[in-house]
């Protein structure tokens, strides 16, 4: 028997021999792909964010944007009709931007093409509890010039959609035609093949067309894709193969199987080593920076949160960036209704749905996200990185300045050290998460930190001396500034040549129902047919047809903000009809124009004063629907448009070869790399001087009719 006195740094020593130790070893100088960045879906359940009070919206947005530092928010083009709202959708965008600019991207993806376009006539895969593969892809035409199927009406109704959606405020930055289309559902979906066969549509023709279609906007989004169900079989090989690869910008696919019999999710996302093989053949054929990988959904498919599922998810990813070679991922859901959201529970406070307290729920996947969301921001690269222990898992990212390198290490194992080594660079931060314990937890950064058992930990590494490394510039993103106030001179409020239907009109029930024409008067092919009174006043009385402003419209409020409406309209009959336009929907009617002529036998511009929707107060009578009437049977409308709603930016003096003698002509407006811009009425694009009046950037334009070319000044 002896006795001996331990200091407490020997102590300390001999502790931390006892626990397992994991050597991390990082080479700042040798560099992968290029980050885009980080996100989580926001396709469902948007309603119910909205729904909760001021205050918890804001902690949400707080908790969702700003607590997650997110680059990229998926949201779904659910314009398959006219009537469907995407306010909410709106509202939550114009939150993350407030908070993140514009850094946060975003990625839309379409779930079905509208009804009308499937021989289903449903945006549903399940019609009457049938599933129909054949019901369920596009209509067979004998006529589209991409092949067998309407693939030109639906890249129309692609361009038309990423209209509607920018008129809210709303500007993808990527798209992808269709969501998962290889699965069939019960909910809203459209199958392809990778090509066409003679049932299915073929998503090599559907994207052509749709890169056709979109490219003539001013500011295209990007095209990823083919975004199948899962990565297993070569599933993803055997769309990517198939179609023209220039017609892609980036790559994108979920996860939902993996392969050689590893199909379950909530399998898969406790053993992420599943995806490795599958992955990796990916990126070995597709992986660059000029077309980035981007997984763009993926959850477990479990019915509750699971404490375990932090470090799936952390796991996944760090087998994403590392054999993957993955330039972003997206989580499937930033937000669901009640606890179980993936990253976070949602309860309004309503009753909806049984929520009865309003409350958010941070939920465990939340916290694997924020190790890398927060810590790693878009334009840095993964850089080589190597993990030797039992059960530790490492990815590493270098900032484009070379100033800072983040450190992710996921332990599934037992407590251990966990030996970083980054050369050159100094600990100054570090964060850690446990499962069933506590998360997001700061501790004391160091090149030793202890891991307790199954906890993920971040730390980031900085230093002053990158002379011996290839840096980059960092990416500058523009300020965000919130469209709602940049509403620019004119604001295209419906333009019956993008649309499909009549819309949001509606007549007293003593008049005709409102219809949608195509055939072709003048050289206009699209307009509505809006039946009247056909008789006067003191015979029948006011009978009114009424046309809701769209929501997308609405938000800019040109009613009250426009100085004048024009009118591109015709009588029906063979007589001058002449029409009362006012404003109604709101607090009360409002005279705005009487006595306005539609006249017989050509389509004419009737501008129309909004002077009267403001009272002798100042205040707005908060019109939301304008109202027509006459004597006459009725008037035709193509396009109705405002103008003077924020002030002219057109510079005075810049024009060059302005011709008025064919302002009434049919026009199209190109920018100087001749991109088609719109098309129309010349008089509608240019002001009375010449300069361009459209809601486009400053710059000059090319404006050609059958008569002229001439330059015009934004």
């Amino acid at each position: 028997m002896f006795k001996k006195s331990l200091t407490a740094a020997s102590v300390a020593l001999a502790a931390a021999s006892l626990a397992t130790a994991a050597n991390i070893t990082v080479d700042p100088a040798s560099t992968a792909q290029k980050i885009v960045g980080f996100g989580a879906g926001a396709a469902y359940y948007q309603s119910w964010i909205t729904a909760m009070s001021a205050s918890m919206q804001k902690d949400f947005y707080d908790t969702a944007f700003t607590g997650l530092n997110l680059s990229l928010l998926r949201i779904g083009n659910w314009k398959q009709e006219d009537t469907t709202s995407i306010s909410a959708d709106a509202a939550i965008i114009k939150a993350g931007k407030q908070r993140l600019g514009n850094r946060l991207k975003i990625e839309m993806s379409s779930w079905s093409a509208p009804g009308r376009l499937k021989p289903s006539g449903s945006v549903n895969g399940s019609v009457n509890g049938q599933k129909v593969k054949s019901q369920n892809t596009l209509k067979s035409s004998n006529s589209d010039p991409y092949g067998k199927f309407v693939y030109s009406e639906f890249a129309h109704w692609w361009k038309i959609s990423l209209q509607a959606y920018e008129q809210m405020g709303i500007t993808p930055d990527y798209i992808s035609l269709q969501n998962e289309p290889d699965m069939e559902a019960d909910y809203e979906e459209t199958l392809f093949e990778p090509k066409e066969t003679s049932e299915i549509a073929g998503y090599k023709q559907a994207l052509q067309a749709v890169r056709d279609s979109i490219s003539t906007l001013a500011n295209p989004p990007k095209i990823i894709g083919p975004e199948p169900l899962g990565i297993g079989y070569t599933n993803f090989e055997k769309y990517a193969n198939a179609l023209d690869d220039k017609n892609l910008d980036g790559y994108a696919y979920h996860l939902y199987h993996a392969g050689d019999g590893n199909d379950n999710s909530g399998t898969n996302y406790l053993n992420p080593e599943n995806f490795r093989k599958p992955m990796s053949a990916i990126a070995q054929k597709f992986g660059s920076d000029t077309k980035p990988i981007i997984m763009t959904e993926f959850c477990t498919m479990e019915s509750a949160v699971r404490e375990q599922d932090m470090l799936g998810l952390a796991h996944i990813m760090q087998v994403g960036f590392t054999s993957g070679k993955l330039n972003a991922y997206i989580a499937w859901e930033l937000f669901w209704g009640e606890q179980n959201g993936q990253l976070i529970g949602v309860c309004p406070g309503n009753g909806w749905s049984g929520c009865t307290e309003e409350k958010l729920y941070i939920n465990p996947e939340y916290h694997a996200m924020r190790h890398y969301s927060k810590f790693v921001n878009p334009g840095w690269r993964v850089v080589s990185s190597s993990a030797e222990g039992s059960d530790v898992y490492a990815v590493a990212f270098r900032s484009a300045d070379c100033d800072s390198i983040t450190v992710v290490a996921i332990n599934k194992g037992s407590a251990q050290n966990l030996n970083l080594s980054v050369n050159g660079y100094n600990p100054v931060y570090a964060v850690q998460s446990t499962e069933s314990g506590e998360k997001s937890k700061t501790v004391t950064a160091g090149a030793i930190i202890d891991a307790p058992a199954k906890s993920i930990t971040t730390v980031v590494f900085s230093t002053s001396n990158t002379a011996a490394l290839q840096c980059e510039d960092s990416p500058i993103d523009d300020p965000y500034i919130d469209p709602s106030s940049q509403i620019g001179d004119s604001l295209v409020i419906v333009d019956y040549a993008n649309e499909s239907g009549a819309g949001t009109w509606k007549s007293d029930e003593t008049l005709g129902t409102v219809t949608f024409e195509t055939t072709a008067l003048d050289g206009i092919s699209k307009y509505v047919k809006i039946p009247l009174a056909n008789c006067a006043q003191d015979e029948c009385g006011y009978q009114h047809a009424l046309f809701t402003i769209p929501d997308a419209v609405a938000v800019k409020e040109p009613l009250t903000k426009c100085k004048e409406l024009i009118f591109t309209m015709r009588s029906i009959g063979d007589e001058d009809a002449s029409v009362n336009i006012g404003g109604a929907g709101g607090s009360t009617w409002s005279n705005y124009q009487y006595g306005n002529t539609a006249p017989a036998g050509a389509w004419d511009q009737v501008s129309v004063p909004l002077d009267n929707e403001i009272d002798s107060t100042g205040a707005a009578f908060g019109s939301t629907q304008l109202s027509f009437n006459s004597d006459n049977e009725g008037i035709y409308i193509a396009k109705i448009v405002a103008t003077g709603c924020g002030g002219s930016d057109a510079i005075k003096g810049m024009r060059t070869n302005f011709a008025a003698s064919d302002m009434d002509a049919d026009a199209k407006v190109f920018d100087m790399n001749g991109n088609l811009l719109w098309s129309g009425i010349k008089g509608q694009a240019l002001n009375a001087d010449g300069t361009l009046r459209l809601n486009v950037r400053k710059g000059m334009y090319i404006v050609k009719t059958k008569a002229s070319t001439v330059k015009a000044v934004k």
